[in-house]
């Protein structure tokens, strides 16, 4: 080759092989900026996250990917990103260009899965959990998870060869046979579902539970020999037990044989290492539904006694009790053991309401005061205390100090207006003995305006209008009100009569006052007085006298009856 050309020749190979590593290096510059630029701004993504500005992390993660198209962690980052947004389709955009640049990241494939189980995109969540599970086989939550999947599209069968597959991983526990239990059921298949509770006793024989529960399937299954034989199985394996005496005794109340049941249930109940609250609400349980009768009644006491002897400490054998005292009117009895309940438990509000009920029956109003201050020692916010105590007092002519615990209780009242027309109607009643006639008004008004078919009130503030002859027209009416909703109350109808008189229809007021003398259940000394005013009015004078002297037989009338009855003469 002439020197020339051999120059020639090199001269522009040198040149071509100088301009291809121009080049490269000019790409791998191009490169290294744009891989640097995208890591600056992934980077400002992370920290913008971290303190609380997804927005702007979001635009920095966004620009990271237009600089580098590939950047599968800024996917990542912006699926999570876009789900608290609530862009669901850019998240699950995000998370499968992530999953298809990375596909054996786990925690790309993590957040696929939840994305579109958020999305309901069962088949693709499913294919994930697939995926997962082929990377992480030894990880058991995926595959709970990819039955989970299977139970979302009905896919039933593989869902239990999925929880199969796990149980090999984990072994056996309780958790796991009862989703396989549940999935049994689900697919109609109780023969199944039972085997699996079959495996846990057989496994667990110590554990009652589910020796318990596999009688129970059995019972419900209608295979009562299998059943009774699993309670028995479980009577041999823990005696003491009291729970496995109730599961007996259960068994056979649902066979019918109620005194079998019946007998166990006591057994169960003399065993003090069952809780005495759990053996309350068996109880309650145990009855729930019936129809009151004696046979109740007996078998109440019975489990009253009971408990009273194995738990002698515990006060629910006397509340127990003095409920059952009093559900048969036995007051006194009741109150007994109310008051062993309220001194064993101070703290129990229902025993004192239903102790001061007790007092209230026997008309014992000493009682009620001693036992209302002792309660409100205990509980100075309950309302409905300060009522029974301003009755006690009311009781015993303390007109002045009842008056204070009326309005106490009052003021404490919250949402409950039946409570607060009670106490608005008391002042009522205690404001009118002490001759407070506005106030006493003032206060039935009030109750009125809570309840206007309050026939009580209507009652009272009609005879007192009618003693004060103020508003008989009124009075009338509201007496005629309060016979509506009781027409057969001797009071009522006595004030009716009373109201009339005062208004001079004697006649009618006759009429009204025989009614009322026939409604009492027996001698009432204001009701005869009353009748021999209203005969005296009409002329009959010594029909009236012999009234007036049956009322002072009676017992305690009008402050004017003694001088009635001595001199034949009516007085007002």
């Amino acid at each position: 080759m002439p020197l020339a050309l051999a120059l020639m020749v090199s001269c522009t190979s040198t040149q071509k092989t100088a301009r291809s590593t121009t080049a490269k290096n000019t790409a791998d510059s191009v490169d290294f900026v744009r891989s640097r630029q995208n890591a600056m701004l992934f980077s400002d993504g992370l920290r913008e996250k971290i303190v609380g500005q997804p927005d702007r992390a979001i635009a920095r993660f966004e620009q990271a990917i237009k600089v580098y198209p590939t950047d599968h962690a800024s996917m990542f980052e912006l699926s999570e990103l876009y789900v608290r947004k609530g862009r669901l389709d850019d998240a699950l955009l995000m998370a499968r260009q992530a999953v298809e640049l990375n596909p054996a990241n786990e925690w790309y494939l993590l957040r696929l899965a939840q994305i579109t189980k958020m999305g309901a995109r069962y088949d693709e969540m499913l294919e994930t959990w697939q995926k997962l599970i082929r990377l992480k086989p030894q990880r058991p939550e995926y595959y709970s998870e990819l039955a989970q999947a299977y139970v979302a599209l009905g896919r039933l069968p593989e869902a239990l060869s999925t929880l199969d597959s796990l149980e090999q991983i984990t072994g056996l526990s309780e958790e796991l046979s009862m989703q396989k239990f549940n999935l049994h059921l689900l697919n109609n298949d109780a023969t199944s579902a039972i085997a699996q509770v079959e495996k846990l006793a057989a496994a667990f024989p110590f554990e009652m539970r589910y020796q318990a529960m596999l009688a129970e399937l059995y019972m419900k299954n209608g295979d009562t020999a299998k059943a009774l034989r699993q309670y028995e199985l479980m009577r041999e394996t823990d005696p003491a037990d009291p729970n496995v005496v109730m599961s007996l005794a259960e068994f056979y109340k649902d066979l019918g044989e109620e005194d079998k049941a019946f007998d166990l249930l006591l057994e169960a109940f003399a065993n003090p290492a069952l809780d005495v609250e759990t053996k309350v609400q068996v109880m309650v349980l145990w009855f729930q539904g019936a129809t009151f009768s004696e046979e109740i009644d007996q078998k109440s006491e019975r489990i009253a006694n009971t408990l009273l002897a194995t738990h002698p400490d515990s006060p629910r054998g006397h509340q127990l009790l003095g409920d059952i005292f009093l559900r048969r009117s036995d007051y006194e009895k009741a109150r007994e053991q109310f008051v062993l309940a309220a001194t064993m438990e101070p703290n129990n509000y229902p025993v004192w309401e239903t102790l001061l009920f007790t007092d209230i029956q026997l008309g014992d109003y000493d009682m009620l005061g001693k036992h209302a201050t002792e309660a409100l020692t205990y509980f100075p916010e309950q309302p409905l205390l300060y009522l029974f105590d301003g009755y006690a007092k009311y009781q015993s002519a303390r007109y002045e100090a009842a008056l204070k615990a009326f309005e106490t209780g009052r003021r404490l009242v919250v949402n409950n207006d039946r409570l607060l027309g009670e106490f608005f109607s008391s002042i009522g009643d205690t404001q009118h003995k002490l001759n407070n006639h506005e106030a006493s008004d003032a206060a039935y008004e009030k109750a009125l305006a809570i309840n206007p078919a309050n026939a009580t009130v209507l009652n009272n503030y009609a005879y007192y209008l009618a003693l004060r002859r103020h508003k008989l027209d009124k009075a009338k009416e509201m007496s005629a009100r309060s016979l509506e909703f009781q027409p057969e109350n001797p009071s009522f109808l006595d004030t009716y009569a009373w109201v009339l008189y005062k208004l001079e229809q004697y006649d009618q007021a006759l009429e009204y006052i025989l009614k009322a003398l026939k409604a009492s259940d027996k001698p009432n000394p204001t009701l005869i007085e009353h009748y021999g005013d209203i005969l005296y009015k009409l002329g009959r004078k010594d029909e009236a006298w012999k009234q007036w002297k049956e009322a002072k037989a009676a017992g305690e009338g009008s402050k004017l009856l003694e001088r009635k009855a001595k001199e034949g003469k009516l007085y007002e």
